[in-house]
């Protein structure tokens, strides 16, 4: 059975509501009622049908909304992607990973076949039928990067990792809060998190770095 997308908004009007199907599907309850900044990676579980951790890469009833509006914004604020020149095999293994589990996971609206190096991406919700050669940066409308991510819900930053830290060479960010991926990009993960406040003085971000790296 397939996804019933939501025709909304997310300015002006702002018509943006979850219907009860979408609300049941949420992990409710949380295993805690307070939280702190904290770094945790866990392996990925498969949950329940038709839950959120069904698959590892969850779509849901938002996703046209979504895609739409991130268009909107790219259109007003084109810097809110970008990927510096030595990130872009990491733009291709994201495209390979969006794609492969986005057509596993939801082989109704995503299709990919491949002949050798000759992909054929098709997405269905979004009206995309598109053949191109991996690897091959001229045969995308955009880079690797920004093409998947025009089509795949939520926020990304893509870490190079170097010199002992993590930097943040590639991302594409449309729904942030309270920062900037044109003001932070090519920093390392301290430089970015320079404005948190308190955890620098409590050790937060030197653990946070050396569990990060050490993950293998």
């Amino acid at each position: 059975m397939g996804i019933t997308f939501r025709k909304e908004t997310f300015r002006d009007d702002f018509t943006f509501k979850n219907s009860p199907e979408h609300i049941r599907r949420f992990p409710f309850p949380f295993h805690e009622d307070a939280y702190m900044y904290a770094v945790n990676i866990e392996p990925h579980v498969v949950g329940p049908k038709g839950s959120v951790l069904e698959n590892l890469i969850d779509v849901d009833e938002h996703y046209v909304a979504e895609m739409q509006d991130r268009a909107l914004v790219l259109a007003e604020d084109p810097l809110r992607c970008q990927s510096l020149p030595h990130m872009t095999l990491a733009g291709w293994d994201l495209l390979e990973l969006l794609m492969e589990q986005q057509a596993l996971g939801y082989p109704e609206h995503f299709t990919l076949t491949h002949d050798g190096d000759r992909w054929r991406w098709i997405n269905r919700p979004l009206g995309i039928d598109d053949t191109f050669t991996f690897g091959d940066t001229s045969t995308l409308p955009y880079g690797p990067m920004e093409y998947i991510t025009r089509q795949s819900q939520g926020d990304f930053c893509i870490l190079d990792q170097r010199d002992g830290n993590l930097w943040m060479d590639a991302g594409m960010v449309t729904t942030q809060a309270d920062w900037s991926l044109d003001f932070d990009i090519g920093m390392n993960f301290f430089e970015w998190h320079a404005p948190v406040p308190l955890a620098h003085e409590k050790g937060i971000f030197v653990r946070a770095l050396k569990f990060l790296t050490n993950i293998q």
